[in-house]
């Protein structure tokens, strides 16, 4: 699980989007596993929601705290393994050590390939759990691994505590095509603010007020040094399960885009430099100039699809995965 913020142009910061840290596997870590072995993996006998939790955990935060991705990849995958890598990245070159974390009184929605958890999440050094969703896949061999995951804010929490001991199920038959394609649009057309359509997607202050703020205050700040960006689409993917709440569904909805910067004076190159964001999260510390630099991210977020009226974003996360140069 990783923390995340917005790239930006050299010393530039945008504060509206750096507000939205993210603890995950490679943000929040756990207690501290130093006096217990550490288990060679996600546990593939049996099938204890809370148990995989907890062995989540103990390996995870270990991992995170150790800066191993490779360990990371055991216990993750999908956008959250992304997500944790970059924020491993950040953290290594910001010379710093990514705290512990334990997740305290989840409610799981569960099936045999799946799980959603909803819980507390109690960081080290910080006074106050955070509330934290995640889904779980059963990879082939058994084993348990987070695939995606995202911070609420404490007012949300109801919205997921709703599905406690519920059934999991596949999101493609809890939401039909029509309303997974429309939603899909709509989040990523108000990611980069766009138009807004309320009647498909209710305001959100993550979404609206702070991504989507976070992208206005970004392209100001390339105009002003003479480069524009332009962000696009490259595919989307809901999450296997999503969970059934009182009166609707909570799910995950993943987007991959790409931002292409170019100048815009003739004959000049883009140029990404420390300490962007972006160049942190995938591990750069020079700066990146060239006639056309892509910045590959991916970004989850966390759904609440009411039976009849719009939905509403509770969480999401952001993170650059790659950056090229052409030209």
């Amino acid at each position: 699980m990783a923390s995340r913020t917005r790239g930006g142009l050299g010393r530039m910061v945008i504060p509206a989007v750096l507000f939205l840290t993210v603890a995950g596997c490679a943000d929040p870590g756990a207690e501290p596993a130093a006096a217990r072995p550490e288990p060679a993996g996600p546990s593939a006998a049996g099938f204890d929601p809370a148990a995989v939790l907890a062995e989540f955990d103990a390996a995870d935060s270990a991992a995170s705290q150790a800066g191993d991705g490779e360990k990371l990849a055991v216990w993750e995958t999908g956008p959250a393994l992304q997500n944790s890598l970059a924020g491993v990245k950040r953290a290594r070159l910001s010379k710093r050590v990514l705290p512990g974390f334990k997740h305290q009184e989840p409610v799981f929605a569960v099936s045999g390939s799946c799980f959603v958890a909803s819980a507390k999440m109690a960081v080290d050094g910080e006074d106050r759990p955070r509330a934290d969703v995640g889904h779980f896949t059963r990879a082939g061999d058994g084993r348990w691994q987070l695939s995606h995951h995202v911070m609420i804010s404490d007012e949300l929490v109801a919205a997921t505590g709703a599905f406690r001991q519920a059934t999991a199920h596949p999101t493609d038959e809890l939401l039909d095509a029509g309303r997974r394609t429309a939603l899909t649009g709509e989040v990523f057309s108000r990611s980069i603010a766009g138009a807004a359509d309320t009647t498909v997607l209710a305001r959100s202050a993550v979404l609206d007020d702070q991504l989507a703020a976070g992208w206005s205050i970004y392209t100001q700040q390339m105009t002003a040094a003479a480069m524009t960006v332009d962000r696009r689409l490259t595919a989307s993917e809901w999450a296997p399960c999503a969970a059934r709440t009182g009166d609707g569904v909570v799910g995950f909805l993943t987007l991959n885009v790409v931002d292409t910067i170019v100048s815009t004076r003739d004959g000049a190159d883009a140029v990404l430099a420390p300490p962007a964001p972006d160049l942190l999260a995938t591990g750069r510390t020079t700066a990146v100039k060239a006639h056309t630099i892509a910045v590959s991210r991916v970004e989850t977020f966390l759904v609440r699809v009411p039976e009849s009226g719009p939905a509403a974003v509770l969480g999401l996360t952001d993170a650059a995965t790659e950056i090229s140069a052409t030209g």
